[in-house]
């Protein structure tokens, strides 16, 4: 379970004193016939980053590429492009063509920007910068 995840079921059961249905309270308040998201949960809110659309389209690309890059070549699996669109490379030729149409030095700088806005997922491994060429 992630760290952020623990800590919310941690401050819910012993910081809340909500933990569970059963208990009288967890994520829902039961006072209703209809169960409702309890009001205290904005407690865990965190500010949202304004992203553009092709700032999205972007994430989207490049962590694809990312994913089927790093991984070693492996047997044919539902095709992402079924799920989210012909624009997401989906398989290690169309992700090598993506790159190589940026430039690999670019597609790695922008990787590195992303990272470093968003997290080491956008990281590029030494498997996929072997992979585009470079060094």
């Amino acid at each position: 379970m992630p760290e952020p995840a623990v800590y919310v079921v941690e401050k819910m059961a012993h910081g809340f004193r909500r933990s569970g249905r059963a208990a009288g309270g967890g994520f829902y308040d039961y006072s209703s016939e209809t169960p409702e998201l309890w009001s205290g949960l904005k407690t865990f809110e965190r500010r949202s980053k304004a992203l553009s659309r092709p700032e999205v389209i972007d994430r989207l690309r490049c962590i694809a590429a990312l994913t089927v890059l790093g991984q070693p070549a492996a047997p044919a699996a539902p095709s992402l492009t079924q799920m989210f669109g012909p624009s997401l490379p989906t398989d290690p030729a169309a992700a090598l063509a993506w790159v190589a149409s940026m430039g690999p030095q670019t597609f790695v700088s922008r990787s590195l920007a992303l990272a470093a806005r968003f997290g080491d997922r956008f990281n590029p491994s030494a498997a996929v910068l072997a992979r585009v060429g470079v060094a």
